[in-house]
């Protein structure tokens, strides 16, 4: 009999094994979870890189096909269908009837990808609405008393960076006439584009995201920072590409559109 009862204590595990098991299984999960996230956000940063490498080259192929030549304009305010213009449904671009964008009062030039008008998809790998800029001056069709753009016209864009004291933000590229940009993970200042919201608007420490979305015609593109880091100019995801007047008269020469 006593030797049942010591088979019996000997064959369970005591408390302390059960919890030490169960730390060692809680540590191995965490670490699983922290390593999947990493490679989820890596993977749509690589997929939304690989979009707008994707989405330059249809503001290229809409820029030969204008004939003008010129570029596409934003769509603006929501990128929702405009009751004053029929023709303008969800994700076209908003341009005048004498030829020239609508600019939204509280940004200027800078609005929303017209995915429609592009056939695109119309947002990045966060579900966010990817923005746009263009240079009034290259996205002229000529119709109303302006001009399309030709060999003598500069962009009036500007690419800055952080530089690595982070005191400084240094030019990168200058003549820009478009830009294209992700809110990245974070997705602030941007719109959802599955309910249509607004997502959390920006920080006021997020100062280059900030510089992002206000009513210049000045970018910031730089190394992400992650929320709760210390780093000039704030916490920083946004992804960003632009076309230079260079690249784009280039083209335009080589096709011969541009003398």
């Amino acid at each position: 009999m006593m030797n049942k009862t010591l088979r019996l204590k000997q064959s369970g595990f005591t408390l302390i094994e059960l919890a030490i098991v169960l730390v060692i299984i809680g540590v191995l999960i965490g670490s699983f979870i922290g390593t999947l996230g990493a490679r989820i956000d890596t993977t749509r940063r690589a997929e939304t890189q690989a979009d707008l490498e994707i989405i330059k080259t249809a503001i290229l192929g809409y820029a030969f096909s204008s004939g003008g030549p010129y570029l596409p304009c934003p769509c603006t305010a929501d990128c929702d269908a405009d009751a004053a213009n029929p023709a303008i449904q969800p994700g076209m671009e908003n341009r005048e009837a004498d030829g020239t964008c609508t600019a939204d009062a509280a940004v200027g030039y800078l609005g929303y990808l017209p995915w429609g008008t592009l056939g695109l998809k119309p947002s990045d790998s966060w579900n966010t609405l990817y923005a746009y800029w263009v240079d009034p001056a290259f996205s002229d069709d000529g119709t109303g008393a302006g001009s399309v753009f030709d060999l003598a016209d500069a962009g009036g864009g500007q690419i800055r960076t952080r530089s690595p004291d982070g005191l400084a933000t240094p030019l990168v590229a200058s003549n820009v006439v478009a830009v294209v940009f992700t809110h990245g993970k974070n997705a602030y200042g941007g719109l959802s584009v599955v309910d249509g919201n607004a997502r959390p608007a920006i920080p006021a420490a997020n100062v280059d995201e900030l510089d992002n979305t206000d009513a210049n015609s000045e970018f910031i593109s730089r190394i992400p920072s992650e929320a709760g880091t210390t780093t000039a100019g704030g916490e920083f995801d946004d992804i960003v590409f632009w076309i230079s007047d260079y690249e784009i008269k280039a083209r335009m020469v080589e096709v011969g559109i541009l003398p």
